[in-house]
């Protein structure tokens, strides 16, 4: 390309118009950062949490905790708040304490489900009674009420097609015009919030990172020219970047916010090579178009191998399944590619135009004294730089693997933004800030009112009551257990198909009801709070929850009636009874299915003689004086049940054992099991003496299907750590083939290519270290550290060994020619590091931590890379025979044209 003043004009309006087009999209910029968007559309898990969260609204949920100093005498401004936030166009649901089943008895003893609204006058209540009846709610205590009573949830569901920051800014305004202190969580909030924090971040850190490199750009060149050209280059790049993202229809999120920051950090570094070498031409005495076109043909060759290697570091995060990682690489490298494009096109051309004069030299003739001395002592004393360098990898390695993944963007954030204190607040009041949701359908002949479906939901959420930071749960089961409570006295699934019918009889339509079960598709969800601040325990917990599930739960049975005498049904029924001690953290013992098989197939009146004679007498004086009969006496009663008659004890006798056979024999089944040693309490023990009056067993193999699936954001952000595992080895091999082979073919040989992989491979050795012993986790913004590293810090073994070939093919000496080139070229790779590191450094000022540990790490990655390149290679070039060294300065492209050109 050959640069006149018509074609110069020509490109500097090109740019400017494409610029100004663009410029008008990259205003029109959102952010929103959801990690569900994280990851792939396909991915198992992804499909399993849309299809669940689409079916039961648990998709765009907002989280709203309410101080009060007694809620029991605030029901009526809850009921108030939560009508008004009802009416909000885009809210589908609320749910509250108002609202929020349980199960409700009336002064008949009529058992129902219902809520507070049905139990209680709101306008008109007596407070102290509407205390004690909330707090001794399992249903509502823990859940919708803080264990104090103070503090109330309020559970908003959005619309699918809501529009969460302005329905964050109407509930927002609810609570403010109700004067209550409010505390509000959830991803609609959350992208509001984020968006902001984002766009103050690059109003900020752009600005910075411009003056940081302009600095380094004045004291380099000491010239107007110097400074601003390269800045126009990458402002161009920033500005044409982040317009393409918007019409390609993106958002900016947490991670790819580092690329206007990151493409000004490394960009520059092409247009401080054609200014530098142009101030040469023009020192030479050439002028104005004879020097800008020498200056592209000399340097354009070694720009485009420095570019061309960082865009290849960067394209290798194309192989992340994470969407902010690949769109990192994807739009990072766009960015270079246009600091690129800009830095030869644009520059020259406006070089050609105002033709500038240099003020000091700027060729790297000049040897620097101090990296001169430095070198000597390297190559003349290789064994000890050798055994200092590796003692340091050795000692970072050592912390390598105490790094972790982190995907929490609360983990990342500024203690005072709502998010964090939001979370907090729910984490203090009501044990976790985040659901894991268990979903159950039904499929084939079974039906969610199967007692096999409800028994298996009930074990499987008790389980999960065993690990700490889960602190509350809400599913059909328990409604389930504590109506039969109502009932019985004891909460438990009765374990006939019949028994449910009738409780979900009085369960179905229930307010509140829909949002854990959906009749008509036959499914139902668990939803499980959990304490995300220990995040490293949901894995374990998913993990445990899924062996559960696959150990213990049959995914294809028939319900038959229970035959005693048939082994499948007690193998099925032992099976039951298996489960239920180990959900309950019990060891389980045969003796304990014995026993209670043993009572089932007793006669009642056997049961009856063998039960506490004190016992049965009040039992059944009780059972006669409810019928407002006289009691009679202890002598009456034995004379009966030793055969004596007695027309009118007969018939309540019959009447009373028809009436309560299935609690006598769940009493005498207790009393034979209780004082067997299997790890449960007295509550449990009493609830699997109910399992004595099974009716019904599930036998594996039918057309009954059950379905169980496990899913909600902490279980996506888990599924995100593993792939950030995953991508980072991938990106990092094929940053590492890129470079190698771009290298490779530029510098003619495969040995040159290999040992230009040494510098940077020790660098993310001992950048891995840096992150192990900081405490610096893998995210979506560091797992792109390896790859950067090998894109960017290539570039100063470019340098290195490019002017190693000229120096030994002039001086034919390894060790004058490895001292040379460090004190020549090492002035050009420190100031380059220099901007870079400094490019970088700024996100250290940023609010959002993931981006102060990329930015800790990549400024890290650039201090320490040259550092290796400069002992490194001057050891490694010295100890290499000159046989070898002889091929490698042959035949280069880049050196017959430098010395043609009389190059540097």
């Amino acid at each position: 390309m050959h640069l006149n003043k018509k074609k110069s004009w020509t490109y500097i309006i090109l740019f400017t118009v494409v610029t100004l087009f663009l410029g008008s999209f990259a205003l029109q910029v959102r952010v929103e950062d959801d990690i569900k968007k994280y990851i792939p559309q396909d991915d198992p898990q992804k499909i399993i949490y849309d299809e669940v969260s689409e079916n039961f609204g648990l998709n765009t949920l907002i989280l709203s905790a309410v101080e009060f100093e007694d809620a029991s005498k605030h029901l009526n401004d809850i009921q108030d708040i939560s009508d008004e936030l009802k009416e909000l166009e885009g809210v589908d649901n609320v749910i509250s304490l108002i609202n929020a089943p349980r199960i409700n008895s009336n002064e008949f003893g009529e058992i129902s489900v219902g809520n507070l609204k049905s139990s209680l006058d709101l306008k008109d209540y007596d407070s102290d009674e509407a205390k004690v009846m909330i707090m001794s709610d399992e249903m509502l205590k823990g859940k919708f009420i803080s264990d104090d009573g103070n503090n109330v949830l309020i559970i908003i569901g959005l619309k699918d097609d809501a529009d969460g920051l302005i329905i964050g800014d109407e509930v927002r305004e609810i609570f403010e015009n109700s004067n209550i202190k409010y505390h509000l969580l959830g991803t609609p909030l959350a992208n509001g919030e984020i968006e902001s924090i984002v766009k103050a971040n690059l109003r900020t850190l752009v600005p910075l990172v411009t003056f940081l490199v302009a600095l380094v750009l004045f004291f380099s060149f000491r010239t107007a020219t110097g400074v601003i050209l390269p800045i126009i280059s990458v402002a161009i790049a920033d500005i044409w970047t982040v317009g393409i993202m918007v019409l390609s229809g993106l958002t900016f999120n947490t991670t790819t916010a580092a690329v206007p920051v990151a493409v000004v950090g490394i960009g520059t570094a092409y247009a401080i090579h054609i200014i530098s070498k142009y101030y040469e031409e023009v020192q030479k005495g050439l002028v104005g178009e004879q020097a800008v076109n020498e200056t592209v043909k000399t340097v354009g060759t070694a720009v485009l191998l420095s570019a061309f290697t960082t865009i290849a570091g960067f394209l290798s995060l194309l192989t992340a399944d994470l969407k902010p990682v690949w769109q990192l690489g994807i739009f990072t490298s766009i960015g270079i590619a246009i600091s690129l494009l800009s830095a030869t096109i644009l520059v020259p051309s406006i070089l050609l135009i105002i033709s500038p004069k240099p003020r000091k030299k700027m060729s790297e003739e000049g040897e620097s004294p101090f990296l001169k001395k430095i070198t000597h002592g390297i190559v003349y004393h290789r064994v000890t730089t050798f055994t200092v360098i590796g003692v340091f990898i050795v000692l970072f390695s050592l912390y390598i693997p105490k790094i972790t993944a982190d995907t929490q963007i609360e983990n990342f954030l500024n203690d005072k933004t709502e998010i964090v204190q939001s979370s907090k607040f729910l984490r203090n009041n009501f044990g976790g800030n985040d659901y894991i949701f268990i979903d159950f359908k039904a499929d084939g002949d079974n039906s969610f009112r199967d007692f096999y479906f409800n028994r298996s939901l009930r074990d499987i959420i008790t389980y999960s009551k065993s690990f700490n930071i889960i602190s509350q749960t809400t599913d059909i089961s328990e409604v389930v257990a504590k109506l039969t409570k109502g009932f019985t006295g004891t909460e438990y699934i009765p374990g006939s198909n019949a028994a449910l019918e009738q409780n979900y009889m009085l369960i179905e339509g229930s307010e509140g009801i829909d949002k854990i079960l959906k009749a008509e598709d036959n499914e139902s969800v668990a939803q499980i709070m959990v304490n995300t601040e220990i995040f490293n325990r949901v894995e374990s917990i998913y993990e445990e929850l899924l062996n559960f599930e696959k150990e213990y739960i049959l995914k294809e049975y028939s319900v038959e009636d229970f035959d005693t005498s048939n082994s499948d049904h007690l193998k099925a029924f032992e099976n039951e009874i298996r489960r239920f001690v180990y959900a309950r953290g019990g060891s389980y013992k045969d003796t304990l299915t014995q026993n209670i098989v043993d009572v089932k197939n007793m006669n009642v009146l056997k049961i009856i003689d063998k039960m506490n004679f004190d016992k049965f007498y009040n039992d059944f004086n009780k059972y006669i004086t409810n019928y407002g009969e006289e009691e009679i006496t202890k002598d009456e009663l034995k004379a009966f049940l030793m055969g004596g008659e007695n027309d009118f004890l007969s018939e309540y006798f019959e009447y009373y054992t028809f009436e309560n056979e299935a609690k006598i024999k769940s009493d005498f089944a207790y009393s034979k099991i209780k004082n067997i040693d299997v790890g449960l309490n007295d509550e449990q023990i009493k609830e699997l003496s109910q399992y004595v009056n099974d009716l019904q067993v599930p036998v594996q193999g039918g057309n009954n299907k059950l379905d169980v699936r496990i899913t909600g954001i902490p279980i996506l952000a888990n599924e995100v750590n593993d792939m950030i595992f995953d991508n980072q080895t991938k990106s990092m091999i094929l940053a590492y083939l890129f470079v190698f082979i771009i290298f490779s073919i530029q510098m003619r040989s495969i040995f040159v290519g290999l040992l230009s992989l040494i510098p940077i491979s020790l660098t993310i050795l001992s950048n891995f270290g840096i992150m192990g012993m900081t405490g610096i986790s893998l995210n979506a913004a560091t797992v792109t550290i390896a790859s950067i590293t090998i894109g960017a810090g290539i570039d100063y073994t470019i340098h290195y060994l490019t002017r190693f070939k000229i120096e030994y093919a002039n001086l034919g000496d390894k060790f004058q020619a490895a001292v040379k080139t460090s004190a020549t070229s090492g002035k050009a790779i420190i100031i380059n590091s220099l901007a870079v590191v400094l490019g970088f450094a700024t996100f250290i000022f940023s609010d959002i931590g993931m981006l102060r540990q990329f930015g800790i790490l990549t400024a890290s990655a650039m201090i320490i890379a040259p550092i290796l390149t400069l002992t490194i290679f001057p050891m490694v070039m010295t100890l290499l025979s000159d046989k070898i060294l002889g091929k490698f300065s042959k035949g280069s492209k880049i050196i017959k044209k430098l010395k043609d050109k009389g190059g540097n």
